[in-house]
């Protein structure tokens, strides 16, 4: 079961994704490198997508 949030999450819609990656935080950065992933290699994540669709 997922816990509750402790506090209010800071407003990171102001910050460019450099910005974002300067952040040290295990779970954004995670997300960050699968947003650049998908930039870098675009056609592995579509061949991906498509190979799971039956």
């Amino acid at each position: 079961m997922p816990r509750p949030c402790p506090g209010q999450l800071p407003d990171l819609s102001g910050l460019d994704l450099a910005a974002l990656r300067g952040i040290d935080h295990p779970v954004l950065a995670e997300v960050i490198e699968g947003m650049v992933e998908r930039v870098t290699h675009p056609a592995e994540i579509l061949n991906a997508f498509d190979s799971g669709v039956a």
